[in-house]
């Protein structure tokens, strides 16, 4: 990258045996990252008995064509990545003298045989604690056995047998601020105790809409105050995102086994929001270029992908090439603003409403998320907001008849465009909410009221539902999505050729089974985009005939999924509009 920042990836060593990633190696990356093959466990498996074949084979691929090398790692803190052998001393636990000696020798001898070819090193991988409280060392062998000492042996005898090497600490997460602080801490006394660390290296595993810019920017301040670089070590963005892996006692995790939900690929939206967050992580790394010396990707395409079985297996593209070798489109978006500073346009962006009535409503709504039990959550605008709520009673009471027994709430809110939506969902309304059933109608309010809608009003529905689905299926990944299309408007009959474009397009984003697409303007409309008779009072809004077709077209979908209805229902009570009960 110029006088910027080297551009590198992480490989396992086979794969540099195949002649079609050595070819993508070579025309886009200057240095490289061992995967696994110089890993302590890998390199010396038992004492003195040295594995240098792979590793050796590597070194020669980067010498011969002319690139660099990190080596990694020379020291990983964490004893399910350490050897028996490392732990022990004639049948008891090591004591700190032996330990410290095996590390000097470890170091010494992997750093004095690829100096030549490496210029940095990851001298000690994962050594700070998650843990809440104030420790700041993982629990090891090596910190139980040494406190810090055995981090300050190996950065010393990494500088001695490589004094121009930059020597890195490398760890995850350390941008998060209870981790943040920690880090800061650790990094602190490391440097007080004598350990030539150089560079922080943050391995940058992130996930897709976890929005870490801003702790990422506190935390290149403070390494910046440290005097320390940074290298980013370990790039990707999990597009099937593991959060909820872990989350909620990993009750979720039988479902999460068979949730493989981009096998065939990554629909429009979350091409455009991956390629628009790697942009903006680039445009970072690029304004803080003074202190970060290296961006390393890990691995080299999708298809390689550590993500592609962690935590779960599933297909994953977290990466800028593809299965097939070909860049996506989030390479050409990279690409375009490392070369002339162009950034794409930000993928549907989540706006809130500034009125005080929906700022009410959100408030009803968080606290509706909170109550009863969720199976089946309705989202939209006024449309699916007057099904089922209190200021149109008789309207809740078809609503009960119709979904009572399974445990179905109403989530929308009249005057909502798709942002507005895409705005309550990102800020509270799914937070501990796991429905079962995901019941979608959104899109009028994106329309003009009076008109034609050109091809960036259609694109704008559009990419807003994706959004909204995207969202659903990253917090509520159990969900199976019911996608209405777009109803008639004879209110607007010059919108009629605009909603059938919109219904084709998102038609074509069912699966038939996580998303399923209903459409029953056939049954509630003429072939021009008139309601019929008795559908709507207004031209807009449907009456109750209409939301018995609905019903109708809903509830097989419910009963596959649900099973018939009980005779209890334990949803949240029904909710209205804040201003109409004002009023009462």
């Amino acid at each position: 990258m110029g006088d910027r920042f080297q551009l590198g990836v992480g490989v396992g060593h086979w794969v540099l045996e195949n002649s079609e990633d050595a070819a993508l190696i070579q025309k886009h990356f200057e240095i490289l990252t061992p995967e696994n093959c110089m890993k302590p466990q890998g390199i010396q498996p038992a004492e003195g008995a040295w594995a240098f074949e792979a590793t050796d084979r590597f070194m020669e691929f980067v010498r011969e064509h002319d690139l660099k090398a990190v080596g990694h790692c020379l020291v990983w803190a964490k004893d399910d990545r350490t050897d028996p052998w490392m732990m022990e001393e004639d049948g008891v636990p090591v004591s700190k003298e032996t330990l410290l000696g095996r590390i000097q020798t470890h170091v010494d001898t992997v750093v004095g045989r690829y100096a030549d070819a490496v210029t940095m090193w990851d001298v000690v991988n994962e050594a700070v604690s998650d843990g809440d409280g104030e420790t700041l060392l993982r629990d090891s062998v090596y910190s139980r056995t040494t406190g810090m000492d055995f981090m300050v042996t190996a950065f010393q005898a990494a500088r001695a047998q490589d004094p121009d090497a930059l020597l890195i600490y490398n760890d995850y997460n350390g941008h998060k601020p209870e981790k943040r602080k920690k880090l800061l801490a650790f990094l602190q006394q490391l440097k007080e105790r004598g350990a030539p660390v150089d560079a922080y290296g943050m391995q940058g595993h992130f996930e897709l809409g976890d929005d870490s810019l801003a702790q990422l920017r506190e935390t290149f301040d403070a390494l910046r105050v440290l005097g320390l670089k940074v290298v980013v070590s370990e790039l990707d963005i999990d597009v099937v995102t593991r959060g909820r892996w872990w989350a909620d006692g990993g009750r979720h995790r039988p479902f999460l086994t068979n949730y493989d939900p981009y096998a065939t690929g990554l629909y429009d939206e979350l091409q455009r929001q991956l390629s628009w967050e790697y942009v903006a992580l680039f445009h970072l790394f690029v304004e803080y270029s003074d202190i970060i010396e290296r961006v390393s990707f890990w691995n080299l395409h999708d298809g390689h992908s550590w993500l592609n079985s962690f935590p779960w297996k599933r297909t994953n593209h977290p990466l800028l090439f593809d299965r097939e070798r070909q860049p996506k489109p989030c390479f050409h978006a990279v690409q375009s603003f490392l070369r002339s500073g162009d950034r794409p346009p930000r993928p549907h962006r989540a706006m809130p409403r500034g009125d005080a009535n929906s700022k009410k409503a959100h408030e009803q709504l968080l606290e509706k998320a909170k109550q009863g039990t969720i199976d089946v959550y309705f989202q939209g605008d006024s449309i699916t907001r007057r099904w089922g709520a209190t200021d149109y009673p008789e309207l809740l009471a078809h609503w009960n008849t119709h979904f009572h027994g399974w445990n179905a709430a109403n989530f929308a809110w009249g005057g909502d465009a798709t942002w507005n939506i895409l705005w309550r969902m990102q800020h509270g309304e799914l937070e501990g909410v796991a429905p079962k059933v995901v019941v979608l109608q959104a899109g009028t309010n994106n329309l003009p009221w009076n008109g034609s809608a050109n091809e960036t009003a259609i694109d704008e529905v559009c990419h807003g539902l994706e959004a909204i689905m995207a969202t659903f299926r990253r917090q509520t990944p159990e969900a199976i999505i019911l996608l209405t299309g777009l109803f008639p408007r004879t209110q607007n009959l010059a919108l009629a050729p605009a909603i059938n474009e919109i219904n084709e397009r998102i038609s074509k984003l069912s699966d038939g089974e996580r998303i399923r697409y209903i459409n029953i303007n056939a049954q509630i409309g003429d072939e021009d985009g008139r309601l019929l008779p008795g559908m709507s009072s207004d031209g807009l809004h449907l009456e109750a005939p209409a939301y018995d077709i609905w019903a109708a077209a809903l509830k097989p979908h419910l009963t596959e999924i649900l099973g018939p209805p009980t005779p209890e229902d334990q949803a949240p009570p029904a909710t209205g509009n804040p201003a109409a009960a004002s009023q009462e």
